[in-house]
Order: structure tokens, then C-alpha cells, then sequence
């Protein structure tokens, strides 16, 4: 680890783990349960290794929680990210252990057109995936020590819509999804500001989401068939959302991507010299 990360690291830590707790229940479209925990807890690990390995403060990690070929168009193989946030946490038997604590927005068990925000630990967070894979991109430590600063204040609840579409446009607050939800995020710590007309602002001149290819009747008529599917806040133009992959564009751009990584049960590739 160098002089500029340890010192970054041992900064952000002290100013985070007082107020990091043990998890919320799951109440998402995460299912609560881990299937298949003699292969999805040591996977949980194995990224938690890597992470902790490179140094990594703050990442952002997503799944693989559907089939890509059922997806449409532009979403990508991942459907699912959250902020993974290295920890001091209150194990059940009361004794403290480190780890990686995840940040996420989930849509509700009750109504799947709204969300909660929602804070689980890794074998939860890939405990129902259709295949043990994950995109991860590592920020420079300076946009790590930003990214918890907003984690640890009150901008956190403050970004949250409840309001859920998964195809919400990142440039409107009326809807919301996992990925705008990272995206805002991001913007509010690289950027110092939890307001949302500049959030936008920002957003809509250094940042370009994913356009999703739908069929006309899919577009039309999808809400009557699939819960938390709305399309009223891109207001007949193109449906453009965020997604892994555009997240990962972002940081890279700007130069604010230390490592990009996929990570499967069978090795760790880096990407960031691919892009």
C-alpha cells in the first residue's frame, strides 16, 4: 500500500467505523436468503480478499442477478451495484471484526415500485445471482475519502428517491434505481454538493448513461406487466439509464478509476487497461 493510500485509508477509517452498525434486514429484491452458501461464501470472500489486498477503502461492486440474455438491450451482463465499504463492525456475539459492509438501494418486498436503502454484507449481497460473477471498479483514494464522507453524513438519505423504475432516467428525480442512486452518489463526493438541481446539472455535462433498447409496445405497455417499470420521466425521448458499465466510463474518463476489475470463481482480470 503507498504512503498516499495508507494515509488515505487510515484517515477515512477513523472518521467511518464509529458509526458503522451491523445490517438492516433484507428487504429487497435481494432474496433474503443465500442460496447455494457452499459456493457464494467463498466467493463473498474471495472479493473481499481482493479488495483488501489492493487497499481498497471504498468500491463499487455489482452482480449478476439475471440471466443477460433476458435483459434488454444496453443494460449489460450486471443488474445490480452497491457501494462495499471496508469496516469495523458488531458481530451477533458482540466482538468487533473488519470486514466489507454493502451500500445499497433495493426495491421493497411489499412494492416493487418503491425502494429502500438497505445495508448488507457481501454473502447476502450475492446470495441470489444467476451466475458467481462481478464487475468492480476501485475510485482513487481521494474520491474513496469523498464517496464516505457522504456515506457518514446526512446526503445519503437526502439522494435516496423512493420512487423506483428500472429504467429511471439519471437526469430526472422523479424515479430512481440501484445504479442512478451510485451515480448521485458519486457526483455529491466529487463535487461537494447534496443538492439535486446541480446534481443534474453536473450529471448532464460530464456524464452519459446507457441507452436501453425497448420495443415500442414493451415501452408503452411494460408497467402493466412488470412491477417497477415506468418511463413517464424521459418524457418520449430516448429511455437512457445508468448501468454498471456507465459508471465504470465515468470514473475512467476522468481519471478517477484506480482499478477495474471482473472477478469470477476462477480468477480476477484486470480491465482497466482494456478500456
Amino acid at each position: 500500500m503507498t504512503t498516499r493510500i495508507l494515509f488515505a485509508f487510515m484517515l477515512t477509517l477513523a472518521l467511518f467505523t464509529a458509526n458503522a452498525g451491523p445490517a438492516t434486514a433484507q428487504a429487497s429484491s435481494a432474496a433474503g436468503t443465500i442460496e447455494a452458501p457452499e459456493k457464494v461464501i467463498p466467493f463473498a470472500k474471495k472479493v473481499e480478499r481482493e479488495l483488501a489486498e489492493r487497499g481498497a477503502l471504498v468500491a463499487i461492486v455489482s452482480r449478476m442477478g439475471r440471466d443477460p440474455k433476458q435483459m434488454p438491450d444496453g443494460i449489460g451482463e450486471y443488474t445490480h451495484v452497491g457501494i462495499w465499504v471496508y469496516s469495523e463492525m458488531t458481530a451477533a456475539d458482540g466482538s468487533k471484526v473488519n470486514g466489507y459492509a454493502v451500500y445499497n438501494l433495493y426495491q421493497t418486498e411489499e412494492d416493487a415500485g418503491r425502494s429502500t436503502l438497505v445495508q448488507d454484507f457481501p454473502a447476502e449481497f450475492f446470495g441470489s445471482v444467476f451466475d458467481l460473477k462481478t464487475g468492480i471498479v476501485i475510485p482513487t483514494p481521494e474520491v474513496q475519502a469523498e464517496i464516505l464522507r457522504v456515506l457518514n453524513s446526512p446526503a445519503y438519505g437526502k439522494l435516496h428517491v423512493p420512487a423506483y423504475s428500472v429504467v429511471a432516467n439519471p437526469y430526472d428525480w422523479r424515479y430512481q434505481n440501484c445504479t442512478n442512486f451510485v451515480m448521485s452518489v458519486l457526483v455529491s463526493a466529487i463535487y461537494g454538493t447534496d443538492d439535486r438541481a446541480e446534481i443534474t446539472g453536473y450529471l448532464k455535462a460530464h456524464y452519459e448513461p446507457q441507452q436501453v433498447k425497448l420495443s415500442g409496445v414493451t415501452r408503452a405497455f411494460g408497467s402493466i406487466f412488470v412491477d417497477g417499470f415506468a418511463t413517464s420521466d424521459h418524457e418520449g425521448g430516448p429511455l437512457r439509464t445508468s448501468t454498471f458499465d456507465s459508471i465504470v466510463r465515468f470514473l475512467t474518463t476522468y481519471g478517477m478509476a484506480e482499478a477495474v476489475l471482473e472477478v469470477t470463481e476462477d480468477e480476477v482480470t484486470e480491465k482497466l487497461t482494456e478500456l
